[in-house]
């Protein structure tokens, strides 16, 4: 392997060719304004994709003719795997394939195929991979040459348009790939053949159940330790620039908070929150996160938006927001709510993947300004208080304009109040520019988390249109991206289905699915879940070592099938099985823990790769300690409702609190307790006219010295509802009770939790 690359490299430098790219688009077009080319691509749906669909270069997606060709004419093949939103891949695509002269080469000695990554996970996986394994570094767009059977031998990532000092330019490649191919074919296919032997042991032969670590907090604890170390004291966040959310090590982080009540733990969280949410990587206009920060500071971001990200980073918020009270994490999940909504939203009710960084070649033009462009806004007078509070007036920060942040953070919190309506102003004269390219493509798991997200929003902040939002896009999922025999779509773009589902896209819709019971108790989303569970486990669960498979048995052209159980910007397709599978309950638990034993060993090698699966794996062991979870929860409910007379409904409340646990009486007995009270959402045509709250045991605990009045068990509350005036026109058939609670065991009371509890009408 290593001989192929050196002669490769060695005939590189040998080579001096001097090319010109011209990625002017005039010089595409005819003077009639028409396309000189127009390739395969213009059939596709991808927005990444149609960018390519007129470059001179002879382009085909993956597909059965591409790749019959390179078998048939025995050429190699350059894949070029990139994403709509990445600036390198717009680069490349202007200055290397827009090149008549290097399109006239790739064309004679290559089959060319271009992969949009987010609509082929599990390809860029494997050639990414490839491109690791050979340059120790990768990236996108992804550069590979394969041969004829699909097996990498030579990659790296951009490739300027003509050599430059220290690294050579894409036709030289182009040249030397083709002349070793050519001369050397045997010792080509000899190289590739270990490459993929090696992507084979790298992506799935390296996970055995065989010699599982036992599964215990040491596992959990090591990457609390590696946590605290990469954290960074004064900016928050973990390791430096360039500075990802990262928002699996922030649940990691809470959910082990809340198991030991560690204040540390929580401050290493909000510290990072407060610092993301005023830093420039926060867009201050229109709400929403960027991909990350080229900085430690989180001041300068690379300006892509992602439907992912929000959506991780919207439920961490929210999270923050239960445990602290504190009114401006509430503030950042709205408004990363109201950018999806206002952005980011289909028609149909799924949302959309991404925002591009740049407009017009030149990143963040959309979302930087200038002084004089906010006084032109604003006026003078009413520019200066802006300037000041999102440090505009401290000068340029970016390139000669500024990218707006809080220089005073959480002491600015008040203040921004102050200038809302400036933000409304300069947010509405933002939206006249060139917007950037939107990504429409509507992918099943990063939908899965912002239906998560949402009902989350829901069950945490009681506003009914995130609810809607969520169910509509779960229901759009249902509806339109499941095949006949019931199996998954993994994207819909324009009308169009397509690609067969990942693992990712079962673990993460059945997330979604879950977060909806969770916050409504509509059996029809629990149900949605296990069935396809139980189609994610037939499709994907390896028999031998345990764990899940990233692509089906019967995936056509790939050189390995992976497991894929680390962390990226998404979660572990396999730690977010682990997760469901353990709140979906009886019957599925063995294959959470399973799969749990198949990475042990690994996690304990690299806990930073694992953050979501050490999450997944504190759910388990919280189970296994008999103390409710997140998705076990504290207290359940059912009703009964019968219509009497002069419009009133009599309701009763079936609750039952989980073993070991109980919940205040109302009333609690204690001033400083919070008791159990039973309201109905606000939107809505009825209202409570009596409540008969029962009166509950009188018990004494150690943390007081005072009697308290307690429900435990299973108990039931009557309760008498009647139409609002005025809204007979508009009768309510479906009806949401709020159950506000606080549950505590013998030696402590935790935070209150709500229920929502849905209430059909008759």
């Amino acid at each position: 392997m290593k001989n192929i690359i050196q002669k490769i490299l060695v005939y590189l430098f040998l080579l001096n060719v001097v090319w010109t790219a011209n990625a002017d688009e005039t010089a595409l077009k005819n003077p009639d304004g028409s396309w000189k080319w127009t390739n395969r691509l213009i059939q596709e749906t991808s927005p990444y994709l149609l960018l390519h669909a007129h470059n001179p270069v002879d382009w085909y997606p993956w597909n059965d003719e591409a790749l019959e060709r390179a078998k048939k004419e025995n050429k190699l093949i350059f894949l070029s795997v990139g994403y709509s939103t990445c600036y390198w891949c717009h680069v490349m695509e202007r200055k290397v394939f827009s090149n008549p002269e290097i399109a006239e080469m790739m064309n004679k000695d290559f089959i060319n195929i271009k992969i949009d990554r987010e609509e082929r996970p599990d390809l860029d996986e494997i050639y990414m991979t490839a491109t690791q394994l050979l340059t120790q570094r990768g990236g996108w767009p992804n550069s590979v040459f394969l041969t004829p059977e699909l097996k990498p031998f030579y990659a790296g990532t951009y490739f300027p348009p003509t050599d430059m000092p220290g690294r050579p330019g894409f036709p030289t490649i182009l040249d030397a790939v083709h002349e070793a191919w050519v001369t050397r074919e045997a010792e080509v296919i000899e190289s590739a053949n270990q490459i993929s032997e090696t992507i084979a042991m790298a992506t799935s032969r390296g996970f055995t159940s065989l010699t599982a670590k036992p599964l215990n907090r040491s596992l959990i604890n090591a990457a609390l330790d590696y946590l605290r170390t990469s954290y960074s004291n004064a900016y928050g966040g973990f390791g430096s620039a360039p500075k990802f959310p990262s928002p699996a090590n922030l649940e990691l982080l809470l959910s082990e908070y809340e198991r030991t009540l560690d204040a540390s733990l929580l401050k290493m969280v909000t510290h990072t929150l407060d610092m993301m949410a005023y830093g420039g990587m926060y867009d201050q206009i229109g709400g929403g996160f960027h991909r990350y920060s080229v900085d430690a500071k989180w001041l300068v971001p690379h300006f892509e938006k992602m439907l992912y990200d929000n959506a991780q980073l919207a439920k961490v918020y929210l999270r923050a927001y239960q445990l602290t009270e504190e009114s401006r994490y509430r503030r950042i999940a709205e408004e990363i709510f109201s950018f999806i909504s206002r952005e980011m939203t289909a028609p149909e009710g799924g949302f959309y993947s991404a925002l591009d960084a740049e407009t017009d070649a030149e990143e963040g033009k959309y979302y930087v300004w200038t002084a004089s462009e906010i006084q032109k806004v604003l006026s003078k007078e009413g520019a200066k208080p802006f300037a000041s509070v999102y440090g505009v007036d401290k000068g340029p920060n970016f390139e000669g304009k500024n990218v707006l942040y809080v220089p005073e953070g959480t002491a600015a919190e008040n203040t921004l109040k102050s200038v809302a309506s400036a933000r409304e102003k300069l947010l509405n004269a933002r939206t006249k520019r060139e917007y950037p390219l939107l990504d429409t493509k509507i992918i099943v798991n990063w939908n899965g988390l912002m239906i998560d997200a949402l009902a989350y929003g829901y069950e945490v902040l009681g506003e009914e249109h995130y609810l809607t939002a969520a169910s509509k896009a779960a229901r759009f999922i249902l509806d339109t991206l499941r095949k006949p025999d019931g199996d998954l779509w993994h994207t819909y773009t324009a009308g169009v289905t397509k690609q067969d589902a990942f693992l990712d896209d079962y673990a993460f819709f059945v997330k979604g699915l879950l977060g909806l019971y969770q916050a409504t108790n509509d059996e029809q989303w629990f149900n949605s879940a296990k069935t396809l569970t139980d189609s994610m486990i037939q499709l994907f669960w390896d028999n031998k070592n345990g764990g899940f498979y990233y692509t089906r048995a019967d995936a056509k052209h790939l050189i390995v099938r992976t497991k894929k159980p680390y962390d990226s910007a998404i979660p572990s397709g396999n730690a977010v099985a682990v997760e469901n599978l353990l709140g979906l309950g009886t019957g599925y638990q063995n294959y959470a823990e399973k799969t749990l034993r198949s990475f042990a060993e690994t996690m304990s090698q690299a806990p930073s790769s694992f953050m979501y699966m050490l999450f997944a794996l504190n759910h388990y062991l919280i189970l296994e300690e008999g103390l409710p979870s997140e998705t076990s929860r504290f207290v359940t409910a059912t009703t009964e409702t019968k219509a009497g007379n002069d419009g009133i409904y009599n309701v009763t409340l079936h609750l039952k609190i989980a073993t070991g646990w109980h919940i205040n009486a109302n009333p609690a007995g204690q001033a400083n307790l919070i008791p159990t009270t039973v309201t109905v959402n606000a939107n809505t045509s009825v209202e409570i006219v009596d409540v008969a709250y029962p009166k509950g045991r009188t018990a004494h605990f150690e943390f007081s010295d005072e009697s308290l009045n307690v429900y435990e068990g299973s108990f039931t509350i009557p309760l008498k509802l009647k139409q609002k005036p005025d809204t007979s026109d508009n009768k309510a058939t479906q009806v949401t009770l709020k159950l506000t609670y606080q549950p505590c065991n013998e030696t402590e009371c935790l935070l209150p939790q709500t229920l929502n509890i849905p209430l059909d009408l008759p």
